[in-house]
């Protein structure tokens, strides 16, 4: 198989899936093919060990799980019915209980104890099997074209869900692994390793092998531990592509083994390079493996813990960090901070650009540079820039290493700078300035207009934490009073710095703040195909599209409909965020239809912007019948049931609701508004709603270049409707606008009352 038909692997291997009954998704077809793809990459790798090791080699695998007696594609090779029976009930039975010690036997079990053959088609399977066989991993050129295939295998996993979570973006593992300089003879740990990224980009830095002695050192310089199964199996092949016969991955939870108690100085790192899973909470049962001081619910922050007890004397750390470490002031992030300046030298922190890890999640992210080498004498803050030309990273134009070079100049010739508006760039603070801020990080911040929005999870974990901080504030003050009220003798201590008043309102605030952030959250995550999850069966987006503008081509050709007069080509910074594969970026005039038509002369029915109001389901005004001359022609409409309505002036702006009743008569006159009809087929009413009323469509509107020529703050027709909207699968926005019915209720507005 030649580099070029490689390079259309990943998308055969998806079509042939996406037949598959068993397949349910995108995550469900990556983890399909990981385990299959691991057996592949370990037979070559055991036929490299077989030549080398000659009559002493012993495989790990049976004879009959071996890749050439059951996948290779031969005359005799089984398919259909027979080798599904193989591979539930032979295969996956054997390789979980396999029998023997050692490295090997002992990676196998990990690999597939809790991996899965979803496909129900022994013929798919077989086509599958077929074409991951016709891969020559001994050849130089297929396994660097294998390697790059790798990559795009991981790439996806931002559009799988939840798979997400797992993928660092490349650019970044590799400049912090640039940054950091392997040496040969030192080691390397990653406690959360993912599928391997940062491993990889420390061998891809790791000093030119001159020696077998060099060689070895090289493939025992890494270490991971991943807490879930399938970016483990990830991992394991991500290190035999890259020449790492025996990976010493563990597979496991590093914050539930007492690393910080329960280790040897030989068991420290020189090197640590990291990306910490952080907005989870973890259990009572782990966080008691950590001193007192340490024993936050914030996942990264136990990270940062086990990563200070386990570098070495010496050694050196690059660790991404959410923006919640930096400005954090709870006890447990103050002592951490603390730390990192008194026993650490934090040299230098990398403030990231926004959008690096979109789309699965939106928190704003840094990169921790220190060494085990004494106390801190200054910490470096420098911010980077979004490169010129672009407004956000995306899939199609992601973060390169690139974009790091104006860093890396700054990094071996450091000043302080400035923008264009004063705002500090890249400044250095002594220890005493950060002490002096309560250990506020927070500094050289991204300026921004662009309201920050977490996922769900996210909302629902900062509420719950902010409010536990304030609630345990409000109690510490009610105790001190109850104590000072129910003695007779005058307090030894003066009470909590925070007065009652001021923390009850900071209650009240946050109460009140959280169904609105929560509805954005909702409304963020189901635009950017988080809230439900993408199934292949139904289809894409791009099909709905491609069959809409042949039917609208017929009817054009027909003279029934008139041909769009200007539809500008969607380009790649116009697109707010990355959505999932099977989605399709659409601008609204594309999908919407009878938007201001003019009607004959009859009797209008008036309808007032302010009934226009996306706090209900309906209009929520009463209806007046106008006679034609008190009607202005410029502002007839046809509405019907099932149309939404969209306010295009303030203070009505954005808002927006569905006609769920018949109107007599049909048209409608009144100004101050638009008329949407979802294309049948292609768009949901309700869907296109909630894109409209997302905080996407919002900012959109918000645009001051939206009113440019207009006498009012208001968008202007051709603005709106050249805005763009989020195309799922029909299936998939029914879905995305039942869930968002089900929950939106719970939250203020939005109910059918």
């Amino acid at each position: 198989m030649s580099a070029s038909s490689l390079s259309g692997l990943v998308k055969r291997l998806r079509d042939i899936m996406r037949n598959d009954a068993g397949i349910n998704g995108d995550a469900q077809r990556i983890e399909q093919l990981a385990w299959m793809l691991f057996l592949k990459v370990y037979d070559a790798k055991e036929e490299t060990l077989a030549f080398t090791e000659g009559d002493d080699f012993l495989s790990a695998l049976p004879e009959s799980c071996q890749w050439k007696n059951w996948a290779a594609n031969t005359p005799t090779a089984e398919t259909g019915g027979e080798l599904l029976r193989f591979v539930d009930g032979v295969l996956f039975p054997t390789l979980r209980k396999l029998p023997g010690s050692g490295h090997r036997a002992d990676l196998l079990r990990s690999i597939f104890a809790e991996a899965n053959n979803y496909m129900k088609d022994g013929v798919l399977l077989r086509q599958v099997l077929n074409l991951l066989d016709a891969i020559d991993l001994q050849s130089y050129d297929e396994t660097h074209a294998l390697g790059e295939i790798y990559e795009t295998i991981l790439r996806e996993l931002q559009s799988a869900g939840s798979a997400g979570e797992f993928y660092t973006p490349r650019a970044v593992t590799d400049f912090m692994a640039r940054i950091i300089r392997p040496q040969i003879g030192e080691t390397m740990a990653d406690f959360a390793c993912g599928t391997g990224g940062f491993i990889t980009s420390w061998l891809k830095a790791y000093p030119e092998v001159k020696t077998p002695e060099d060689l070895t050192a090289r493939a025992t310089s890494v270490f991971g531990i991943e807490k879930k199964q399938f970016p483990y199996i990830l991992a394991v092949t991500n290190l035999l592509l890259h020449d790492v016969d025996d990976p010493n991955l563990l597979h496991g939870n590093s914050l539930t083994q007492k690393f910080l108690l329960d280790f040897t100085p030989l068991e420290a790192f020189d090197v640590i390079l990291m990306n910490p899973p952080y907005g989870g909470a973890e259990l009572s049962a782990v966080k008691a493996n950590f001193p007192r001081e340490y024993q936050s619910s914030e996942t990264a922050d136990l990270f940062v813990a086990l990563i200070l007890q386990r570098l070495k004397p010496g050694g050196r750390a690059a660790v991404v960090l959410p923006d919640g470490f930096l400005f954090g002031t709870d006890g447990c992030k103050i002592a951490l901070k603390k730390k990192l300046l008194t026993d650490f030298n934090l040299h230098t922190i990398v403030r990231l650009p926004p959008s690096v890890f979109s789309p699965y999640t939106s928190i704003a992210t840094n990169i921790l540079f220190f060494n085990h080498s004494g106390a801190t004498k200054e910490t470096w803050v420098y911010r980077m820039r979004m490169p010129e030309g672009y407004k956000h990273f995306s899939k199609t134009k992601p973060m390169r290493l690139e974009h790091f070079a104006e860093v890396e100049a700054w990094w071996n010739d450091r000043k302080s700078i400035a923008d264009e508006q004063g705002n500090d760039l890249a400044r250095a603070f002594t220890p005493q300035e950060l002490a002096e801020r309560d250990y506020n990080f927070d500094l050289c911040g991204i300026p921004s207009e662009e309201e920050e929005i977490l996922s769900p999870a996210e909302t629902i974990a900062a509420y719950r934490k902010e409010r536990d901080e304030v609630q345990a504030a409000l109690e510490a003050s009610l105790a001190y009073l109850n104590n000072a009220l129910s003695t007779s003798e005058p307090p030894t201590q003066r009470g909590p710095c925070v007065s009652l008043a001021s923390t009850a309102a900071r209650l009240v605030a946050l109460d009140g703040a959280f169904p609105e952030a929560m509805r954005k959250a909702l409304l963020q995550a189901a635009m950017s195909g988080a809230l439900v999850e993408q199934r292949a069966e139904e289809g894409s987006g791009a099909e709905l599209l491609t069959a809409l503008r042949k039917e609208r081509a017929r009817l054009v050709k027909e003279k029934k409909l008139k041909p769009f007069k200007d539809l500008k080509p969607i380009e790649d910074d116009e697109k707010p965020f990355e959505i999932p594969a099977s989605w399709q970026w659409v601008r609204l005039e594309e999908v919407v239809s009878n938007h201001g038509q003019a009607v004959p002369t009859k009797p209008f029915t008036y309808l007032d912007i302010g009934a226009v109001d996306n706090t209900r389901q309906e209009l929520v005004a009463d209806l007046k019948v106008l006679q034609p001359e008190k009607a202005p022609s410029r502002a007839r409409r046809i509405v019907q049931k099932g149309d939404v309505l969209y306010a295009t002036v303030r203070p009505y702006l954005h808002n927006v609701c569905v006609v769920n009743k018949e109107i007599t008569p049909v048209p409608i006159a009144s100004t101050g508004f638009a008329v949407m009809a979802a294309e049948p087929g292609c768009l949901n009413a309700r869907y296109l709603f909630y894109c409209l009323i997302s905080p996407m469509f919002d900012a959109y509107a918000n645009d001051t270049e939206n009113s440019r020529g207009m006498a009012y703050p208001a968008i202007n027709d051709d603005r709106l409707y050249r805005g763009l909207i989020p195309l799922p699968p029909l299936a998939e926005q029914e879905r995305i606008a039942a869930k968002l019915d089900a929950v939106l209720p719970l939250l203020q507005g939005l109910s059918k009352s």
